[in-house]
């Protein structure tokens, strides 16, 4: 998670790695060589914390992470086969897609955390684990996350939308066009990270405990000014897209509450009434299923939603300030329910979806019950 690595010009030891695992400020260092006790006797218990919590969290994010990896895939093949016909099976279809990306990278992340896989990398292949491992798996991860977080109130304001006027709605959101939006959520996000990246460079730095040269990375003169300016754009970028998933989201329960209220006190025993009633069940199973989306979504990005409020009360809660190491515990919280967001949509969908699970269940070859069964062929007879 840290940008860069200390390194140290020490003898190198077998059994620990010579450069710090964690930010600096947390292990100061004497010389290079040596960690120097805070004064503070408060201190080490709190880094002891520190480096516990964040050793347990990493071995939580690899199941679920590992759980990701095989649901999302699961969800692409279900939804391949209603993009045609569905707009909200082409927006799950993308936002599935980002989610097996976010988890395949938060893996690699967190394996490369471990000190045996970093000696791996530094002692045999000759690369900067910390900074190879920030650049190339950690740093996608954030922008793939953000892919989810375009997608995610792309759904709940489509829905919106067609619940105030459902039939321009249909017009206006084609699957065709809800494809090219798909595609442009995530060019617009990705393209956040090419600021960054265009001030990165690979280079080989002589590292004298191993006497031969490591890959690692260093940015232009331009870094921090590109720092300075996208930093606050990153920032709204996210609020206006989470707080537009938050209004949405509530629009949709009352919407959701006042609809089951309405069929409550409607009865009605004409054929057209229940045909009317079937589409609104459809309507209200489909709301159902994006409210909760979209509410996991909201509790699972609370811990991001701290970094950026702490860090507005107390800029040294950040990656380079003074109290980095509350930046880098509410981090790995973030990553972790992150990570969890993108891993059990499945079982949402599963039980709110009709289509998905009926799909589902053919796909896998998995025997449906009775009464949902039923219901299918009374609609094909007629």
């Amino acid at each position: 998670m840290s940008e860069g690595v200390q390194l140290e010009e020490s003898t190198p030891n077998t059994s620990v790695l010579p450069f710090n695992l964690y930010p600096d400020v947390l292990l100061q260092t004497n010389n290079g060589s040596n960690p120097v006790q805070p004064t503070s006797p408060a201190f080490p218990t709190f880094l002891f914390l520190f480096l516990r919590i964040g050793f347990v969290i990493r071995v939580l994010v690899i199941p679920i992470a590992c759980l990701g990896l095989v649901t999302n895939p699961i969800n692409m093949v279900v939804f391949s086969k209603l993009l045609d016909n569905d707009t909200v099976s082409v927006s799950l279809f993308g936002m599935s897609l980002s989610d097996f990306l976010v988890c395949f990278t938060t893996l690699l992340g967190c394996i490369g955390e471990f000190e045996e896989v970093q000696k791996v990398l530094l002692y045999y292949l000759s690369i900067n684990p910390r900074e190879m491992v920030y650049l190339c798996v950690v740093f996608p991860s954030v922008h793939f996350v953000r892919v989810t977080l375009m997608i995610s109130a792309f759904i709940t304001l489509e829905r919106c939308l067609c619940v105030a006027m459902p039939l321009k709605v249909k017009l206006i959101f084609t699957s065709r066009r809800c494809k090219i939006i798909m595609f442009f959520c995530f060019l617009i996000a990705l393209s956040t990270a090419v600021p960054y990246y265009y001030t990165y460079i690979f280079t080989w730095t002589h590292y004298p405990p191993l006497n031969r040269s490591i890959l690692g990375y260093t940015s232009k003169n331009g870094y921090k000014e590109i720092v300075k300016y996208s930093g606050p754009f990153v920032i709204i970028f996210f609020w206006v897209l989470f707080i537009l998933i938050v209004i949405c989201t509530g629009i949709l329960i009352v919407v959701l509450n006042k609809k089951r209220n309405w069929r409550q006190s409607v009865t009605s025993t004409t054929t057209a009434s229940k045909e009317s009633n079937q589409v609104t069940s459809k309507e209200l199973k489909v709301i159902k299923m994006m409210v909760m989306v979209a509410s996991l979504f909201i509790v699972c990005n609370i811990p991001t939603s701290s970094i950026y409020i702490a860090n507005e009360i107390d800029p040294s809660i950040s990656m380079e300030g003074s109290k980095n190491y509350l930046y880098y515990l509410l981090g790995y919280f973030a990553i972790l329910f992150q990570t969890f967001n993108s891993s059990v949509n499945i079982f949402i969908y599963y039980f709110y979806s009709t289509n998905y699970r009926v799909n589902f269940n053919k796909r896998f070859g998995i025997q449906e019950k009775e009464e949902t069964k039923k219901p299918l062929e009374t609609k094909d007879n007629s």
